[in-house]
């Protein structure tokens, strides 16, 4: 099975194991992807990608591409005025325009986020029981200890005729029941770097094995509507008018009315409140039945935190790839 450190290497793509047995990994917890949706002191929850941010990009474009059509009929109608008093066979022409670029639109992003979704369960990680849930698409529970949960950050280089780059993804899932090497995916989300999926899964790894104090705090203002509203009613109470029109401005111009609803329902659909044993499982337990590390991650962890004493940095994957080539721990469809 495989464990902190290992590589595995298939079709292109480099992966390093982070999990299981989730060892600190030297760097900084944080949320550069902004998944992190819930944060208590017994889970947090990470879900699938920002959908109000999606949201509010697609109401921006639609909202401005609309004014500037508007724009676009009066300025003609300066330059080059109409004997009838309202121009409304190219008012039509604008319309229709507007109107398949917004069906288009649409379509694209609850497409997206629909499968998005699908591909990336949200996930509820419980410190106090030591274990992670998630609910599949027949609305069951699944609970996977913390320390088997597999997670891993792979990385590939693509190569065309006139561009090259290189992308990565984190990953998170279970074992396979009937696979050493496998997993059952619930959550991929494109990173960017590679340094940036380790620092979100350290943000998990930091809450899980340190407490709540140790990760970022959610910014409820961007995922609940009565806090955003408050604050933009504070800054008008306060007399801050300039912070104050931006505010309403920004608002109306990206829709956030709608993305708050439109957010709400996906993180619903996708939620593993979805599950009446959840309730259950989420409550707090007594401090003297919290769940303990084992034996074999504490003592990893001891042979990690010496190597990091020695400026030793996880994250380097050449070193990484020759050390699990050498002690029989880089994986390939071959080995396998």
């Amino acid at each position: 099975m495989y464990k902190f450190s290992d590589v595995e290497h298939s079709d292109g793509v480099t992966s390093l194991i982070l999990s299981p047995l989730p060892i600190w990994t030297g760097y900084k917890a944080a949320d550069p992807l902004n998944v992190l949706t819930k944060k208590n002191d017994v889970f947090i929850d990470i879900g699938s990608g920002n959908a109000k941010a999606a949201f509010e990009l697609l109401y921006f474009g639609l909202s401005s591409s609309g004014l500037f059509c508007v724009c676009l009929y009066f300025f003609i109608q300066t330059i080059a005025p109409s004997r009838e008093p309202i121009a409304w066979s190219f008012i039509l022409v604008l319309a229709g325009c507007w109107s398949v670029w917004l069906l288009i639109c649409i379509f694209i992003i609850v497409y997206s986020h629909y499968k998005h979704g699908k591909e990336n369960m949200q996930t509820r990680f419980n410190r106090q029981r030591r274990e992670v849930a998630w609910v599949d698409d027949k609305k069951q529970l699944h609970l996977v200890p913390w320390e088997s949960f597999k997670a891993w950050v792979s990385s590939a280089s693509t190569v065309g005729d006139s561009v090259a780059y290189r992308s990565a993804l984190l990953g998170m899932g279970p074992p396979a029941y009937d696979d050493p090497h496998g997993f059952i995916g619930v959550w991929r989300m494109p990173c960017g770097v590679e340094l940036s999926g380790i620092m979100q899964w350290e943000c998990i790894r930091s809450f899980m094995e340190l407490g709540p104090e140790h990760i970022p705090d959610v910014d409820q203002s961007q995922r609940d509507p009565k806090l955003h509203y408050q604050k933009r009613q504070a800054l008008r109470t306060q007399g801050e008018w300039g912070a104050w029109i931006k505010h309403v401005i920004a608002d109306w111009f990206m829709g956030r009315f709608w993305a708050f609803k439109y957010a709400a329902l996906k993180e619903r659909l996708y939620s593993v409140e979805f599950s009446p044993e959840a309730e259950e499982w989420s409550k707090p337990l007594p401090e003297e039945q919290w769940a303990k590390p084992s034996a074999e991650l504490v003592e990893l962890e001891k042979k990690w935190r010496q190597r990091y004493k020695r400026r030793e940095k996880f994250f380097d994957m050449e070193r990484r790839i020759a050390e699990a080539k050498a002690e029989g721990r880089y994986y390939t469809p071959v080995n396998e």
